[in-house]
């Protein structure tokens, strides 16, 4: 029995079992970590008191222990005092050929993209080599005019070779605009709490002005990460001026609250052979096991309706009178060139969370190559 717990203890999947009257026995190390509560505080809850909005696991769970039935489902979202999207099963419990009760098997999952985002990354691309292109005869067109302004005894001639110098410096501008865009981000030790203070800071005259309320919750024990400043900032800045303007559409409660935290879930990454470190020698593959800080940026705006929350991302999507569309998809972008997702949650008249993970620890599991 004692290598069986050990087995339980140890699997990254959450185990709960249940006894026949419903109430939880016992909780393994992946089901504490989940509900955020130790085995002794989570023993003789129901489920309805893990997953307070779920009435069709109570039911399911209820049939499994009456009637020995086995259910399962993918992709089910649940609310654990955090809402979650999980695989699960509910199969009955036969420890010696009786029914005793029921275990609940479950794995929260994040919804990693698994290719490009083709379209965007193709656009940029094109931004960017145009871009490069203007550059250099843009150089040219200045310094010639910079030449002729000198050389120009005409005050009119001199005020319009004025204005080609202005209008090169523009045009500069937003060519250095488009490099910086396709620019990969320079990773380097980040503290992801000054970078969130300084986005604050930017946005305090505009959350001033609409008398919105502030609330922070930061974990000061979240360690430091790889990251771009200056593209994360851009990213935080953007998502805070969405907020900010969301909750400024209401009359009452505008409230932008702002956290940090450790992620709850993980994901395991494949890594092809050699790929994943140096000391990895021959063919074993390599799995990396990764988790994120989670930075929440949620407003009580009036939030986005459930069939416009998919297309949100994509470029030139907006239903801002002016809007660009560019600032979210830009912003999934930066975060996934970090390694990172941009989660969102929203709901018609209570508000909008955006979730960004960002990556700050991988423990690499290696298996090795199967002999033929």
């Amino acid at each position: 029995m004692k290598l069986a717990e050990a087995i339980l203890q140890n699997l990254d999947e959450a185990i709960c079992l249940f006894d026949p009257q419903g109430e939880l026995v016992f909780a393994n190390k992946a089901a504490e970590e989940f509900f955020g509560r130790n085995s002794t505080e989570l023993k003789g809850a129901e489920i309805s008191d893990l997953f307070g909005k779920a009435p069709d696991l109570a039911l399911f769970l209820g049939k499994t222990l009456s009637e020995g039935r086995p259910y399962s489902g993918k992709d089910i979202q649940l609310e654990a005092g955090r809402p979650a999207t999980v695989d699960l099963a509910i199969v009955p419990f036969y420890p010696e050929a009786k029914l005793e009760g029921a275990l609940l098997c479950f794995r929260e999952h994040l919804d990693l993209p698994e290719r490009e985002d083709f379209q965007f990354d193709s656009l940029l691309y094109l931004l960017g080599t145009i871009a490069h292109e203007v550059k250099n005869p843009l150089s040219g067109i200045k310094g010639a005019a910079q030449i002729l302004k000198a050389a120009l005894p005409n005050k009119e001639a001199a005020e319009a070779v004025q204005l080609i110098l202005k209008e090169a410096d523009r045009l500069n501008a937003v060519v250095q605009g488009y490099l910086a865009i396709t620019r990969k981000p320079a990773l380097h030790p980040v503290n992801i709490h000054e970078i969130i203070e300084y986005a604050l800071q930017v946005m305090d005259p505009a959350v001033k002005e609409q008398n919105i309320t502030v609330q922070k919750s930061y974990d000061p024990s979240l360690p430091i990460i790889a990251g771009d400043e200056s593209k994360l900032l851009q990213v935080l800045i953007n998502l805070l001026k969405n907020a900010v303007e969301a909750v400024s559409t209401k009359k009452f409660e505008r409230i932008l609250s702002i956290s940090t935290r450790p992620s709850h879930e993980y994901a395991l990454i494949h890594e092809p052979p050699g790929r994943a470190s140096g000391r990895n020698p021959g063919r074993a593959r390599c799995l990396r096991k990764q988790r994120w800080v989670v930075i929440g940026i949620q407003d009580t705006g009036a939030g986005i309706p459930r069939e416009e929350q998919a297309r949100i991302f994509l470029p030139y999507y907006t239903r801002k009178e002016g809007g660009s569309g560019l600032g979210l998809a830009l912003s999934k972008k930066i975060i996934r060139d970090h390694g990172g997702i941009i989660r969102v949650k929203s709901t018609l008249g209570s508000g909008t969370t955006f979730s960004v993970y960002l990556p700050f620890q991988t423990e690499t599991l290696r298996i090795p190559e199967k002999k033929r």
